[in-house]
């Protein structure tokens, strides 16, 4: 097979386009020596593709522009000339294209909650998703949860969407020798115990509940800790910034703007608790990867979270603020709380794979061309 794959997210640090598309096609990579793969890119000279450079059944295609109304129309045009047989694209594919059509979509946030997206962004979506449905040959997300929240929403036939779960990759893991890391928490600030979020900074991630939370721990509990927020800026981060300097405890609010995949191990592995109250996650990967690290987790009760966490974290309802302040306490005043959490994290998270989610792709591109 000549398998097509837009690829140019994988040049987008900080969104869970960018995490799927290049651990997928590392771990497609890795299995499959016979098919071929043709990955669309926007930047050849990006440092990240030079690997691929020298693997036999991989090929490199400049699209050009990061224009989408440039870029998608070349892509189309190039499966043409490149023969595909499978062409693999997440949420929008070109109106023309050679091949056998898969189209992942993560989640429908933008129907939930089209607050926490830019006009223009959120119309973009609520057209061309739903032609892009109809067109598939098979369309792929990632839980049970998500699957069923398209089927619903669009009436999509069940046999035509299969979920393949998120994988997490080798790095998250329980660390030892951690004393020389605590230097590159300084480096931010961070002087001693902390509970940590992970996650994009907008309105969805309910990030305004988490300190809200941390706040009535302060003053209830007298914690020691600082809260460290992690993650890229997204749609409307002044409110929550606004949120956090009229705050007695501002100075105990730590923002560390986006983190490098390698600098969040040490982060997972020292934090006292992770946190993530999200309204709304087609998968919930900051989860998995903090379960990986033995990091115990209190999360939401809603949409995909319970099936991904599964009774490995302490699950509340993400609007009860003070729910959500009980749990984290729990947490971090009873150790051995956290010991059977990071247990049940470990064995939870060991069940998730970037190679098994490789296989089920590899096995569906197979399907919809016999």
């Amino acid at each position: 097979m000549r398998i097509g794959i837009d690829f140019h997210s994988a040049e987008r640090e900080g969104s869970g386009n960018y995490t799927y598309i290049r651990n997928l096609v590392d771990s497609l990579i890795k299995i499959d020596h016979e098919n071929e793969y043709f990955l669309y890119v926007t930047n050849i000279k990006y440092p990240y593709y030079e690997q691929f450079k020298k693997i036999r059944n991989v090929r490199l295609c400049l699209t050009k522009s990061n224009n989408p109304f440039i870029r998608i129309p070349i892509l189309g045009m190039r499966t043409f000339i490149d023969k595909i047989d499978v062409l693999h694209v997440q949420y929008i594919a070109s109106p023309f294209h050679r091949g056998k059509l898969i189209v992942t979509i993560h989640d429908i946030s933008f129907l939930h909650f089209p607050e926490c997206f830019r006009k223009f962004e959120r119309f973009r979506q609520k057209v061309l998703i739903p032609i892009n449905i109809k067109k598939a040959d098979k369309i792929l997300t990632v839980s049970k949860y998500s699957r069923e929240d398209i089927i619903k929403s669009y009436n999509v036939l069940p046999q035509t969407i299969e979920f393949t779960y998120n994988g997490v990759k080798p790095i998250f893991k329980p660390l030892e020798g951690l004393t020389k890391a605590n230097e590159a928490l300084k480096h931010y600030g961070i002087s001693g115990k902390f509970i940590f979020f992970v996650g994009r900074i907008d309105a969805r991630k309910n990030i305004s509940s988490l300190m809200k939370a941390f706040m009535l721990l302060k003053q209830k509990k007298q914690i020691p800790h600082q809260l460290v927020i992690s993650g890229k800026e997204d749609f409307l981060p002044r409110q929550i910034q606004e949120e956090i300097e009229i705050s007695q405890y501002r100075k105990d609010i730590i923002f560390t703007g986006y983190l490098q995949a390698t600098y969040l191990p040490l982060f997972y592995n020292l934090a006292d608790v992770f946190v993530y109250p999200s309204l709304y996650e087609g998968f919930g990967l900051p989860c998995l990867e903090a379960m990986s690290c033995g990091c115990p987790v209190v999360s939401s009760n809603i949409s995909s979270i319970p099936e991904i966490v599964n009774g490995a974290g302490l699950l509340i309802d993400p609007l009860d603020t003070e729910e959500l302040a009980i749990a984290i306490h729990r947490v971090i005043s009873n150790p051995k709380l956290r010991e059977e959490l990071k247990e049940k994290g470990l064995k939870q998270a060991n069940q998730f794979s970037w190679d098994n989610t490789a296989q089920k792709t590899l096995e569906v591109y197979k399907e919809v061309i016999q």
